[in-house]
């Protein structure tokens, strides 16, 4: 693993991990060492709960996390969800926790410091287990201390199978609590060295300020925008190439070759769009297309659903609308856009008090693994086991398949839909491949795959709708 495998880095080095009776001004974490009352941080606690807090500080990613959110995750300057937003973490970016509560996480990354929902991130331990799937964050420990010997086991008597020099940088395989000895990989061979001569510490993606994200889309546009030249060139060279090649073969071709060079010269391009910048969430007034360029000939990368809404970041001088879709830059034509936000109609019946119980409930296993074939809400469930164990614990008895479940309870259309109703998915509109549950304002919970484990995002992630059913009633 290289230090500079991506950039840019944050170090968030731990302190190095030393004995108590470790000579060197240094501070310790964790102690191996108990007596029945000892300082711990700020606290005093006693020895019988040693074990537990030796364990996560123990972690490299101690007072570290990852954001799991689908897209990128917003870092707000308050800890609410109508606060102004300051920064982005994109998929599998790292952090620094400051301050930590049931609802919100005060994080630093890179050059941006705010709060972000908990459900999105994962910290401590389960970060350290998130990251073993991911290259993207990593463990390593920085050698402090010249001619230090990797042993083949963690023991003072083993087998050196290594020596390393100060400041070389090695992968962690794990820091093994309550010992003095840290598990390490060097060139893909593992071995154990003493936490007194290594710093450990995590680097990993970090987030981005708005201004910085703001100059990132501006880079990853220009760059389309000179692909599509090029592309636009190479054409226009081929084309020229053939017309050539043909005015060889007659009399004909060669005395309308100039006008075939003009009409080439005169080949039409898309004129430059001035863009003014904006940052204010608007709502979809009906189902609209989000598309790759401020054209109907742009590519469609999405769909925002009536009601649904979206952060527009410019407003384009040609009648289009530049906006944040799921962390890509998007197009959405200004006409079915509004600063209104609409007014949900409120159904006072039983159903929708007990569908909205139902996305409540479900909300609680948000970060938890994917497993195929699974039904377990904790340890990890594929999306019909999810689906099928969410309303089995309301009482509810449902197939166990996305099939099957398509003829549970009774059909609904999309412009019916109520939090607590399930959405039925085909990849090509016609074979039935996933299953969410709605949670309301466009959005569904559900069991996405291996690398997302189960999270929440928009209704068109998950492709074409192929059916929406009511189970509670």
């Amino acid at each position: 693993m290289g230090r500079f495998k991506f950039a840019p880095y944050v170090f968030g080095a731990a302190a190095a991990f030393v004995l108590a009776v470790n000579p060197m001004d240094v501070q310790a974490a964790p102690a191996v060492t108990v007596n029945d009352d000892i300082s711990f941080g700020d606290l005093d606690i006693q020895s019988k709960i040693i074990f537990t807090a030796t364990e996560e500080v123990a972690s490299p990613f101690y007072k570290k996390g990852i954001s799991i959110a689908d897209g990128c995750l917003m870092i707000r300057k308050e800890p609410n969800a109508d606060s102004e937003v300051v920064g982005k973490l994109y998929g599998d970016a790292g952090f620094e926790v400051i301050e930590e509560t049931s609802d919100w996480i005060l994080i630093r990354s890179g050059e941006c410091e705010g709060y972000v929902f908990s459900d999105y991130v994962v910290t401590g331990k389960d970060a350290e287990k998130l990251a073993e799937n991911t290259d993207r964050v990593n463990s390593y420990a920085k050698i402090i201390t010249d001619g230090t010997e990797i042993k083949a086991e963690a023991s003072d008597e083993a087998q050196v199978i290594a020596t390393v020099s100060a400041n070389d940088v090695i992968n962690v395989a794990a820091v093994i609590p309550e010992t003095e000895w840290v598990k390490v990989d060097v060139n893909g061979a593992e071995g154990y060295v003493k936490n007194n001569a290594v710093e450990i510490g995590v680097d990993y993606t970090a987030a981005l300020t708005i201004e910085e994200d703001a100059q990132r889309q501006a880079e990853l546009n220009a760059q389309e925008d000179e692909e599509e030249t090029e592309t636009q060139e190479e054409t226009a060279e081929e084309t020229s190439a053939e017309t050539v090649k043909e005015s060889e073969t007659t009399e004909e071709t060669k005395e309308t070759e100039p006008e075939t060079k003009a009409s080439q010269e005169d080949t039409y391009k898309e004129p430059e769009i001035s863009i003014e910048d904006r940052w204010e969430t608007v709502w979809a007034e009906e189902t609209v297309n989000v598309r790759g360029k401020a054209s109907t000939s742009g590519s469609v990368i999405g769909t925002l659903t009536q009601g649904s809404s979206v952060t527009r970041t410019g407003v384009c001088d040609n009648g289009w609308s530049r906006v944040d879709y799921n962390g890509k830059t998007g197009y959405i034509y200004s006409d079915y856009l509004t600063t209104t936000e609409p007014v949900s109609e409120k159904v006072n019946t039983e159903s929708s008090a007990i569908g909205q119980q139902i996305v409540d409930y479900a909300r609680k296993f948000l970060g938890n693994p994917y497993v195929y074939g699974g039904t377990s809400l904790t340890n990890g469930a594929d999306c019909s086991g999810f689906v099928q164990s969410i309303f089995r614990d309301f009482g509810y008895s449902i197939p166990r398949t996305c099939t099957t479940q398509s003829k549970a309870g009774r059909a609904v259309s999309v412009d019916e839909l109520q939090p607590g109703d399930i959405i039925i998915f085909a990849a090509d509109g016609y074979e039935i491949s996933h299953v969410a549950i709605y949670s309301g304002n466009g959005m569904t919970i559900h069991a996405s795959n291996w690398d997302t484990g189960i999270i929440e995002t928009t209704i068109s992630y998950s492709g074409p709708i192929y059916c929406c059913r009511r189970i509670a009633e």
